[in-house]
């Protein structure tokens, strides 16, 4: 049972797509998650601009390296104050998903936003869910029509989808095969931490396990503060995280899931061939737990 290991391409730095597949091939690396905008000179916002033999060459570039897109990031703010953004925003996202199946891809990733500028307004975070659960809505019915997943990404206190229960009361709500989500376990953990890792796990994987499109790996350690022990999130995996990722894997595999990209955030160039061989311990202890 192999995992599909990768990382985000844009964490290599930003090349013409030959040279840049080539730099993540020799990571081990044999997927990514693909944001246009980042990976490749010019900034390109709509996929668009690439135009159709630009799209083709990305991913041919990538498949002779033996890398496939495992995830088309395209993260927006859905909560923006202005509705004019929102509205750039959620067009992006939909010419995102036209594209997708000239990339290969059928998974699309977004966050949500922060919702920071609501919070001066009485029940500010359940206004900005909710603007966010709309706007999420209209593209998952979009994705809908064309046989795409939008992987939404939850990040805990910072983002206006920020919680367990809100990624609940978003498949409840949507009740939509094209919703997908993307743990991240490291974003999911409050600011404060978590007191028992495995009943956290268990709660995630009850709520969406069935729904995970993709896992982003990263780790994260609990450091003094004046307000006591803090979340310092976004270190590479494999160095001194106390993330337990041979808990993620074990219910990830049982859950059917280990087809999953696993995905490296936050990791350079120096440190993901560490990262990887981190990762494939931590998925052969789980295997070897499991007995499967």
């Amino acid at each position: 049972m192999k995992p599909l290991f990768g990382l985000r391409a844009h964490d290599f730095g930003t090349f013409p797509p030959q040279e840049l597949a080539a730099r993540i091939a020799s990571s081990g690396a044999t997927c990514v998650q693909l944001a246009l905008a980042k990976a490749f000179p010019g900034g390109h916002l709509m996929p668009a601009e690439f135009g159709d033999a630009g799209l083709a060459e990305i991913r041919t570039a990538f498949a002779a390296n033996g890398i496939s897109v495992a995830v088309i990031g395209c993260y927006i703010d859905t909560v923006a104050l202005e509705e004019s953004a929102r509205e750039f925003s959620f067009k992006r996202f939909e010419a995102h998903i036209d594209a997708a199946a000239a990339l290969g891809c059928n998974v699309i990733g977004t966050e949500t936003g922060s919702p920071i500028p609501y919070l001066e307004q009485p029940d500010g975070r359940d206004i900005a869910f909710r603007i966010a659960l709309q706007g999420l809505q209209r593209l998952v019915k979009a994705a809908e029509q064309k046989g795409i997943r939008v992987g939404v990404e939850a990040v805990a206190e910072y983002h206006a989808l920020s919680t367990i229960e809100h990624i609940r009361i978003m498949i409840e709500e949507f009740n939509s095969p094209a919703l997908g989500i993307i743990f991240d376990p490291v974003n999911l953990i409050p600011l404060a931490g978590v007191t028992d890792m495995d009943a956290f796990l268990d709660e995630c994987f009850a709520t969406f396990g069935e729904r995970i499109v993709a896992i982003h790996a990263k780790d994260y350690q609990l450091v003094p503060s004046e307000k006591g022990l803090v979340k310092l999130g976004d270190l590479p995996v494999g160095t001194t995280g106390v993330m337990d990722w041979v808990g993620v894997f074990k219910r990830l595999i049982a859950a059917g899931k280990h087809q999953v990209p696993i995905l490296l955030e936050d990791t350079s160039p120096t440190h993901a061939v560490d990262s990887f061989a981190y990762l494939q311990r931590a998925w052969d202890q789980a295997v070897e737990e499991l007995k499967v």
